[in-house]
């Protein structure tokens, strides 16, 4: 679900807490390692010496979310050091001058000449809300009784509202996150949440089950089980807090989620929304997304078409045995299915990793490949307005647009020109982009959602 970097640290972060004193090198250091000629990522070095006198050092990446990965420090001086991260087999020897710490990083083939400043970096957000909030927010906890599972989440609700104030379940996509879909600094639902509010709209957002303050089992569930969970909220929001007027906005998985209650009709009074927006939906089964996911990302990757080829048909060919016949037949055909492959290392290494996925026995994975929203979207009938970035690597267009469109005629489709999974203006789409644009969502976006949701719900 989640890097294009900016030319300069200066555009995307400030400097904080200088740490490195101008004698030793002790402390955080920064810098920008450019990992392709498209992509650059924020990398801070972390050393801390114990009182025995050890040294230690952990990395983050902030681009990526990715903080105090644990390192090895092979050698350091008072101007040198040499350090190893085996987690992700990357190397840095560097020497101090000019007040900055300069060598070269390798990780696997790549190798990369690296510059390091004193100091860690912050990442700018300019859209996360900031206090005073015209609007009340209310920390809020219900029960999922059928599957003993507590949500813990936030209800923000507008100045003046009343019993007819349209209210908004939001659903997080898939992985399990907190009630802001939180990743790499982002934190997309606080953002629509603000905006909604200041609009005249109230939300709930939640920690998915088993995440931050949720109960329950998280890691073993499926969509249908994030699918009672969201049933709940809404639930909550028609009886306890008393609203009339119910939508759901999902995003990725989540508006799969959002389908799925809005077909479901003899589950109980309050379960179908009253609306329905539905961010980067998928139309189609869970393993042609997943296919055409790692299609793409081995494209943006420079990988040779033959291999994205070769690669591709036998990842469809391994999900169908996995449907159809479970992991170990999967397993076991996966040297059939790559019979003809050329014997190199790139063809070894994903053969690996075929057997990885046929051996994953998540059962959301187990699930998702075989899971079609197919039908819930065509039995969905409730207003719906469905957003589609043009960018988007993780639910494509191309490939769910259509079908959603026939699936649900009376839907308003939309698709935005430059915008990626997360609906930031983006240059490539890529995972690895996300963390470096400044933009956590849209401005058109979010006011689009405003004006539906204002002349729309019935």
């Amino acid at each position: 679900m989640k890097r294009m970097i900016i030319a300069t640290m200066i555009a995307t972060c400030s400097v904080l807490n200088i740490m490195a004193s101008n004698d030793d090198i002790s402390g955080s250091w920064h810098g920008t390692l450019k990992v392709t000629p498209q992509v650059e990522l924020k990398i801070v070095f972390n050393f801390k010496t114990s009182e025995d006198g050890k040294p230690s050092v952990t990395i983050d990446s902030p681009d990526q979310g990715a903080y105090g990965i644990a390192g090895e420090v092979n050698f350091i001086s008072a101007d040198s050091v040499n350090v190893t991260v085996s987690r992700i087999g990357l190397t840095f020897t560097g020497r101090k001058q000019d007040g900055k710490l300069i060598g070269k990083c390798t990780q696997g083939t790549m190798s990369a000449d690296l510059e390091l400043f004193p100091g860690i970096v912050e990442l700018k957000r300019p859209q996360t809300p900031k206090p005073p909030y015209p609007y009340t927010t209310k920390e809020v906890r219900f029960n999922n009784l059928s599957d003993g599972v507590t949500l813990a989440g936030t209800l923000t609700i507008p100045e003046s509202f009343t019993e007819a104030t349209p209210v908004i379940v939001m659903i997080t996509g898939s992985g399990l996150q907190n009630r802001d879909e939180e990743l790499y600094g982002h934190k997309p639902f606080a953002v629509i949440a603000d905006y909604l509010a200041r609009n005249g709209i109230a939300t709930l957002r939640y920690d998915d089950r088993g995440y931050g303050e949720s109960t329950g089992d998280g890691k073993n569930a499926t969509t249908e089980d994030f699918a009672r969970d969201a049933k709940t909220a809404m639930e909550y929001l028609h009886k306890e807090v008393k609203f009339k007027n119910v939508g759901i906005l999902g995003h990725s998985e989540g508006a799969a989620v959002a389908f799925m209650l809005g077909a479901d009709n003899n589950s109980g009074l309050f379960s179908n929304p009253n609306f329905i927006i539905a961010i980067g939906a998928q139309a189609v089964r869970g393993d042609s997304v997943l296919i055409d996911q790692s299609a793409t990302m081995l494209e943006q990757g420079n990988m040779p078409a033959n291999i994205v080829s070769d690669y591709i048909e036998a990842l469809r060919k391994m999900y169908e045995l996995k449907i159809m016949e479970g992991n170990n037949m999967a397993v076991e055909n996966i040297e059939d299915i790559c019979a003809n492959w050329k014997n190199t290392p790139v063809h070894t290494s994903l053969k690996a990793n075929l057997k990885k996925i046929a051996a994953d026995n998540n059962p959301w994975l187990n699930y998702y490949i075989g899971f079609s929203p197919a039908e819930s979207i065509a039995d969905t009938d409730c207003p719906v307005f469905v957003l589609y970035g043009e960018k988007d690597i993780q639910v494509s267009p191309e490939l769910n647009m259509l079908q959603m469109q026939r699936l649900a005629p009376k839907a308003t489709v939309k698709l935005y020109p430059g915008l990626n999974h997360l609906f930031q203006h983006a240059q490539t789409g890529a995972v690895q982009e996300y963390g470096t644009i400044e933009e956590t969502i849209s401005p058109e976006v979010l006011q689009d959602i405003v004006d539906f949701i204002s002349f729309k719900p019935r």
